[in-house]
């Protein structure tokens, strides 16, 4: 009897501690909310002056064609209020885009530099975002939403297609190929984004989303100055822009 007691006793202790930790489980759901994304990206560099100057040789710049590409993630969200979120993650972002570089003849050019490089950039970032979200309206199950926020992205690949010519280069062309040494990127990025999009909850609780973002680089995207001897040029401030659609699933 004494262990039948002592058997009902355990079960209840251990029955009750499960339901507090289910508590738990649902306070943190309830606070904290995760999604997964996918989505197309189109993708832009965009020289920030006409003709770049460093003392090395003038260069005329021109915005080349930009690079339609894809993102993937995961977002966090925490509830401030019913109508505030605050939210990070982690995202993989595939994106890039041209610039041309062509000597002003005007100018003296350093042996070390190129005469002229069109470089096409094919980059991978890791990037975590930090930002504010703003339910602006609610229609029955579907809530309208705005949001922005600062990007901190880290280079994990640059490959790309590029031309280069001038008397001191020994690597003038190249295919989808690794440009560490003739067209170097900046290994980390930072920039802005805002968005807007639209939310649809499920009966489970669970919700579906889609949203267009517009991200905008701060720091300069290419450092081609670091380049391997023969290979470098100017090309001033570089800025990345992107157009991402997202269509994520809240679990």
């Amino acid at each position: 009897m004494k262990k039948l007691i002592l058997l009902t006793v355990v079960m209840c202790v251990v029955a009750s501690s499960s339901f507090a930790q289910d508590s738990k489980v649902d306070d943190v759901f309830k606070k904290y909310r995760f999604a997964l994304f996918a989505g197309p990206t189109f993708n832009s560099l965009k020289n920030t002056v006409a003709k770049a100057e460093d003392g090395k040789g003038d260069y005329n710049l021109t915005k080349g064609s930009g690079r339609t590409s894809f993102s993937v993630g995961l977002t966090a969200e925490l509830a401030m209020s019913e109508k505030y979120s605050l939210y990070s993650g982690v995202g993989l972002d595939w994106n890039g885009g041209s610039i041309s570089a062509v000597h002003d003849t005007a100018t003296a050019l350093d042996s070390k530099y190129a005469s002229s490089a069109d470089v096409d950039y094919k980059t991978q970032f890791l990037s975590v975002p930090l930002g504010l979200k703003m339910y602006a309206a609610e229609f029955g199950d579907v809530k309208i939403f705005a949001k922005t926020g600062v990007d901190l992205s880290l280079l994990l690949s640059q490959k790309g297609d590029y031309t280069l010519t001038g008397a001191n280069v020994t690597d003038s062309t190249g295919v989808n190929q690794k440009i560490n040494d003739v067209a170097r990127v900046v290994p980390l990025n930072i920039g802005w984004h805002i968005g807007a999009g639209a939310e649809y909850t499920l009966s489970s609780g669970s919700a579906v989303y889609g949203a267009i973002i517009y991200r905008n680089g701060f720091t300069d995207f290419t450092t081609p100055s670091l380049n391997n001897e023969g290979h470098r040029f100017s090309d001033g401030n570089i800025r990345s822009n992107t157009i991402a659609i997202r269509i994520g699933y809240f679990f």
